[in-house]
């Protein structure tokens, strides 16, 4: 018999859940499903049911969206939020501003004039770098370029746009003084651990620090004893625990900026989703997924028309609205990853149009 969840019974519910020690099968997470390779056979045998096809919409670069968005409306800072307005390509632009370059250098897979290194690559992989306050040392062995070209790139990044460094700074210091982090629309994501954690690893850290010298000097020898022997291995054993709590110092105020970011990306798409269940709802459309940024539908072949490309689109840019453009991508799909775009597709006919009929074969 179904049990009907209510807000007298939720807690009671959710602990007996918990408490439940047998195994069920959980099902297939399509979120996990593979979209290179392999993969794409595999979401190929998903297709629509008889007389429907599939529409998938996503978000378009919706996390830098909304950075720019808090950049503007918090600090007063266009830079990033005028590329999006511009509607031109992020990266190539924000290399173009970070280096001072012509266009030619910051398209995708150009190099630089001296051809050490390519800004558009670097560009994308620096705004999370910026994000997750790295090194530009670390930064420059991620992208193998020497250390100097890598703080040329976060002086360069600082000075074209000044408020991000700032952004991150105060969305990680609003966690460590409350506990936790609020999205653009109020969700929370809690971190009662962290003021506790990071206090006792302040604590530590001169420890730490002694403990990682006795250990060079202790490899430093030419022959250890068995007295050197145990020792090193009780100070390397109480590195691990230490180390291991200030990891997860870092890796919490990277997630409290994720949190905002990412958060309020997925607050987005749910309302979206909301949106676009209530319209397949009266419609009679089916809602198949929703997918990291995406939705799919199974839309009736009879209403697969260029308005109700219109109406998706206008789900997914127009539901929520930020001080940036939101952009979609709408494809068709008769079986999912076999993609046409609205202009590839005979909507008279229900089927790609005769130029692109054997664009999978």
């Amino acid at each position: 018999m179904a049990l009907t969840v209510t807000d007298a019974n939720y807690h009671a519910i959710v602990r007996k859940l918990i408490a439940d020690e047998r195994k069920v099968p959980k099902g297939t997470n399509l979120q996990n499903m593979p979209s290179k390779g392999g993969g794409v056979l595999v979401r190929n045998q998903f297709v629509p049911r008889a007389g429907y096809t599939f529409v998938g919409a996503d978000l378009g670069q919706i996390e830098p969206r909304i950075m720019a968005h808090i950049m503007w409306t918090r600090y007063g800072d266009n830079s990033m939020r005028q590329i999006f307005v511009d509607g031109v390509d992020l990266y190539t632009t924000q290399a173009k501003m970070t280096f001072g370059l012509a266009e030619e250098y910051c398209v995708d897979k150009a190099y630089d004039p001296t051809g050490t290194f390519k800004p558009r690559s670097m560009m994308k992989t620096g705004v999370l770098a910026k994000a997750y306050d790295q090194s530009p040392k670390a930064f420059a062995k991620k992208m193998n370029v020497t250390e100097d070209v890598a703080a040329m790139f976060f002086e360069n990044f600082d000075r074209a746009f000044p408020s991000f460094t700032v952004m991150v700074a105060e969305i990680r210091e609003f966690m460590k003084r409350h506990g936790y982090v609020e999205t653009l629309y109020g969700r929370k994501r809690r971190f009662p651990d962290y003021a506790s954690v990071a206090a006792a690893q302040q604590r530590n850290e001169q420890r730490l620090i002694r403990l990682y010298t006795e250990r060079k000097q202790l490899r430093g020898k030419t022959t250890l004893t068995a007295r050197d022997q145990q020792r090193l291995l009780a100070v390397q054993d109480e590195i691990d625990v230490l180390a291991e709590k200030r990891g997860l110092i870092g890796y919490w105020e990277r997630a409290a900026f994720n949190a905002v970011i990412q958060g309020t990306g997925a607050d987005i798409l749910k309302m979206n989703g909301n949106r676009n269940a209530r319209v397949c709802m009266d419609r009679g459309w089916e809602f198949n997924a929703s997918i990291h940024d995406e939705i799919k539908n199974s839309v009736p072949n009879a209403d697969l028309t260029p308005d109700t490309i219109t109406l998706i689109d206008d789900i997914m840019t127009k539901t929520c609205e930020l001080s940036v453009p939101l952009v979609t991508d709408i494809v068709i799909e008769p079986r999912w990853m076999q993609e046409y775009a609205p202009s590839e597709w005979d909507f008279v006919n229900c089927r790609p149009l005769p130029e692109y009929a054997n664009k999978y074969e």
